[in-house]
């Protein structure tokens, strides 16, 4: 009981974090949270092994965008204003109440533990309004790992296969991978 409210305050949370943050290494923090809330859910209902394949794969695509941005150097951006971070909190928490307020209905159609739905679809709505509030190509990715984790924990508490967990890591990777290529991470010989 304890561990499921804490899972829920953790993810709103976490989910409240990545919307307010402006320093890549807070937002790439957060989402690790995330992927980490995502594994003790899915432990909770499948072996620890393919648990941990999910959690190792979405860590590998962090820390490779984490390693895009270390060899990169990031120009100072504006800074956002106040204004701006309370219309992003005020979004989440809409989403958050919308969530709250629909979580019961959609569990009478998916036979799945109450805790797993909510933090599912947290995530998911998290996901989708980080993606249509940010603009760069790391917040697309992590927006897109966001509401990934948001299915996953979905999906992983309806069906338990193993193919669709290695197929499940290969996607998360290929995505950071392309994220990473994207931001101008992989420079092959010669100088810029």
């Amino acid at each position: 009981m304890f561990l499921n409210t804490g899972l829920i305050a953790f993810s709103i949370l976490a989910t409240g974090v990545i919307l307010l943050l402006e320093d890549w290494r807070g937002r790439l923090a957060s989402v690790s949270i995330i992927q980490l809330i995502g594994f003790i859910l899915i432990v909770q209902i499948w072996p620890i092994a393919l648990a941990s394949v999910k959690l190792i794969s979405g860590l590998m695509g962090i820390a490779l965008l984490s390693t895009t941005f270390l060899a990169k150097v990031r120009e100072k951006g504006e800074t956002l204003i106040t204004s701006s971070r309370v219309f992003r909190l005020m979004m989440g928490a809409f989403g958050w109440i919308i969530v709250t307020a629909t979580v019961q209905r959609l569990n009478a159609w998916l036979p799945i533990s109450y805790t797993n739905l909510f933090i599912g679809m947290v995530f998911f709505f998290s996901g989708i309004l980080y993606i249509s509030l940010r603009t760069s190509t790391l917040d697309t990715i992590l927006g897109l790992l966001v509401f990934l984790e948001g299915f996953d924990v979905i999906y992983s508490s309806l069906e338990g296969s193993a193919l669709v967990t290695g197929i499940y890591g290969i996607v998360i990777i290929s995505i950071c991978l392309t994220g990473s290529y994207l931001e101008g991470g992989f420079n092959f010989g010669g100088s810029e």
